[in-house]
């Protein structure tokens, strides 16, 4: 685990050497890693593995505008008329991460039949939120796009593993696309909090749906519990995919102490999956449309604590069901995850 703490210090001091993203109107910096090892069962196979840096803010926007511009025509363009959304509602976010997936038997440099293929994302996600009904309720938005099949996760499992005294993992040679492919998602989710809400306790549903390199639909339970001063729909902890966060700030702009409990449930029609299924490029290693579940469902738990100069850390424990319907790799995912944040 040292050579991950490592990896977290350069972040960090590689945010504290870029003050131009400060926002005195509100912004927020989180840092955060996903890995099967922060789990009770510390597996190591599935969803082994996922790094990502967020920024919320109005004025880092210039940074990244012509992706922020495309998603914003992207919104207008939906059938739900987000085009009737003032624009001083909006709440803008940008997050590059990367994560990745291997089968159980990693010491194998053949291809594991049965079992999931190696895959890999690099990405870059532009998120907006429009708040609705005088702000109880909001949409959100995200357009990310990214690379499958670069060496970027395979090199950061192995010096994970060779600082863990881990076996190596062999078969990245047999990852979806291997030697990369473009590829994107566009997602749109609304978030409806409950009227009986209180300042303690919270609850919500979500309605959310993608396309792109995961094609699904899904309904989600989310609830807080404790010292909270962050507003519900800029903490969606339903929209985690995987490693993707920046739909789920807990980095939201705002400061307060915040002490609370949360947890959720989620389920998930999937149409389509590229990391199991693959895109146009040739992969040695692909599951086919009778091999994938389309049905999931989803649970976590999780805990947020405020401490000194606005930080926070939060640490959640996420479960799966079955991504494959059936041989070795039928089996759900647990995975836990881990979140340095502050807001200024």
């Amino acid at each position: 685990m040292n050579q991950w703490l490592k990896v977290l210090l350069i972040l960090f001091l590689a945010k504290l050497a870029v003050p131009a993203l400060a926002d005195s109107t509100g912004s927020a910096w989180a840092i955060s890693m996903d890995n099967d090892l922060f789990a009770p069962t510390r597996s190591d196979r599935d969803f082994t593995a996922g790094l990502a840096v967020t920024y919320t803010g109005r004025k880092g926007l210039k940074y990244w505008s012509g992706l922020d511009n495309t998603l914003d025509r992207l919104d207008r363009f939906t059938p739900w008329a987000i085009n009737r959304f003032p624009e001083s509602s909006i709440t803008p976010s940008i997050e590059w991460g990367t994560y990745g997936f291997t089968p159980d038997e990693i010491d194998r440099r053949d291809v594991v039949e049965g079992d999931r293929p190696y895959a890999s994302l690099v990405y870059l996600t532009n998120s907006r939120i429009y708040y609705v009904n005088g702000g109880t309720d909001a949409w959100s938005s995200s357009l990310t796009l990214g690379v499958l099949g670069l060496t970027l996760m395979e090199a950061a499992q192995s010096a994970v593993h060779s600082a863990t005294g881990s076996e190596k993992a062999r078969g990245w040679d047999h990852q979806i696309s291997d030697g990369g492919e473009p590829t994107f998602r566009y997602q749109l989710a609304y978030h409806d909090d409950w009227r009986a809400n209180t300042a303690k306790l919270q609850f919500k549903t979500t309605y959310f749906g993608s396309v792109g390199y995961l094609t699904e639909a899904g309904i989600a339970l989310s609830t807080r519990n404790g010292l909270i001063s962050s507003p519900s729909h800029r903490f969606n902890p339903e929209l985690i995919t995987y490693g993707e966060r920046v739909n789920d700030l807990i980095s939201t702009p705002g400061k307060g102490r915040e002490n609370y409990f949360w947890g959720g449930v989620a389920l998930k029609a999937r149409a389509y999956n590229a990391f199991l299924q693959g895109q146009f490029r040739h992969s040695d290693h692909r599951l086919s449309h009778d091999e994938v579940n389309y049905l999931l469902a989803e649970a976590w738990v999780g805990y947020t604590l405020s401490f000194a100069g606005n930080f926070k850390f939060s640490y959640v424990l996420r479960a799966q069901t079955s991504e494959i319907r059936s041989g070795e790799g039928d089996r759900a995912m647990v995975w836990g995850g881990l979140v340095v944040s502050q807001t200024r």
